[in-house]
């Protein structure tokens, strides 16, 4: 069991943020599943910056301040920030819509405090510029900051992981290809993500690290020396496509969140030395049963991003109600009733490459994809970094969650209900490694 945390640091995790939508999802997790009598004793607390918001989100969870103590924390005021960090581990942060212009300065401090960091960022120019900015502070201090540790980049990368792995030590070869394939799914989405969307068209080259994440293309987050790859995009060369390697849904259509995940999954690759194949092609595509419903699927995204993409009618949809606010999202019934369904798809290389491996990585018992789900990967995440940094990555820096957790991840996030497996042939393998 790992130690108690220091009297310099009398809390394992700070969920930062608590008062916002996904934030308070976070602590009523820790506080449904690691209740005082759990076998691994966890000590947190909330942190933001409205005292009375943050009584009222412990009250919402039937805690009193003993149970759960309450830090006051502006992310602009850097004494805030600096006590925050010096009291914690893990800092896990929700404090978004956007993280670019208010989750620097936490990293920064991090990096200095050897604190630890997860969040639940899909901003690939923030996650550029706090890699460009702060990985050297990271690896000097051993402090390891994680982004993307939500939905849908953890079951990505993830599922990219394991079936590379497999791939290697069913057949002692590397991939040509990584594809990650979403099935059904069934949820909701926020007022913070639309806004925070709507924030990065705006912003443009002015966001901190978008010049950088352009210039790199395919291989926007790639660590300092890397080679880069063939990728030239992230839907596998078509808009539509067809993959008989998909059983049941083998059409394929882009994935609206593939220009987060793909990134994250060549930067996984690289950090691990490129174990998944020096050339591998990385892609990310959501499946329909056949090509009339992937065509119309497209038709619809594209009407849908068009229409956003105008402020006026923008503006007229959000004051009708149509579109959710900055803090309201889907409700507890749809993130309970809520599911995702993901197979990462391995091809080997070379004379392998008709091999196939399959990674499936599905929500299990964790609720709708967005939120209910996402709140679990990053508390588990942060866990991972305070209760078992010695199954994770010895060396610090701004990592991925692959990179930085491996297995201690995949094996707290079964445990929390995820229904994870793998399969090579057709037939079901361990999850973990061989060589373990």
């Amino acid at each position: 069991m790992s130690p108690p945390p220091t009297l310099g640091q009398p809390y394992h995790v700070v969920v930062m943020g608590a008062t916002g939508f996904t934030g308070k999802i976070a602590a009523e997790y820790l506080a449904r599943r690691y209740t005082p009598g759990h076998d691994q004793p966890v000590r947190w607390a909330l942190a933001g910056r409205s005292e009375s918001k943050l009584k009222d989100v412990a009250k919402s969870l039937g805690l009193s301040a003993d149970d759960v103590p309450i830090l006051l924390c502006d992310a602009s005021n850097p004494e805030d920030v600096e006590r925050l960090v010096q009291s914690t581990r893990v800092v896990a942060n929700y404090a978004g819509t956007p993280f670019y212009d208010k989750a620097l300065p936490i990293v920064d401090a991090c990096a200095r405090s050897a604190t630890c960091y997860v969040d639940i960022t899909g901003e690939v120019p923030f996650m550029r510029a706090s890699y460009d900015r702060y990985h050297d502070k990271c690896v000097e201090s051993g402090a390891l900051v994680v982004h993307a540790c939500g939905f849908d980049s953890v079951p990505t990368d993830m599922g990219a992981f394991l079936a590379a792995r497999a791939m290697r030590e069913a057949h002692g070869c590397q991939c040509s290809s990584l594809k990650m394939a979403w099935g059904q799914s069934d949820g909701g989405f926020s007022g913070g993500t639309l806004a925070t969307g709507i924030e990065l068209i705006v912003g443009g080259d002015k966001v901190p690290g978008a010049v950088e994440a352009k210039a790199r293309g395919a291989y926007a987050l790639d660590p300092a020396g890397a080679a880069g790859g063939p990728d030239t995009e992230n839907n596998g060369g078509s808009i539509v496509g067809y993959d008989p390697a998909i059983p049941a849904t083998p059409w394929t259509g882009p994935f609206v969140m593939s220009a987060v995940n793909c990134p994250v999954v060549r930067k996984t690759n690289a950090l691990l030395d490129h174990s998944y194949g020096a050339n591998v092609r990385v892609s990310e595509v959501q499946t329909f049963p056949s090509r009339l419903a992937a065509y119309a699927y497209v038709g619809v995204l594209g009407l849908a991003l068009a229409v956003l993409a105008i402020p006026p009618v923008r503006s007229a949809l959000l004051a009708l109600g149509l579109l959710p606010k900055p803090g309201e999202g889907p409700s507890k019934a749809v993130q309970d009733a809520g599911f995702f369904r993901g197979t990462a798809v391995a091809r080997g290389e070379g004379d392998m490459r008709d091999k196939v491996v399959r990674a499936h990585v599905n929500s299990g018992t964790i609720g709708d994809p967005g939120y209910k789900s996402t709140a679990c990967m990053s508390v588990e995440a942060a866990l991972c970094l305070a209760l078992d940094r010695d199954k994770c990555s010895t060396k610090g820096g701004v990592l991925t969650p692959m990179a930085a957790m491996g297995d201690a991840l995949v094996d707290r996030l079964t445990a929390a209900g995820m229904d994870i497996s793998v399969e090579v042939d057709g037939q079901p393998v361990a999850t973990t490694s061989a060589s373990q």
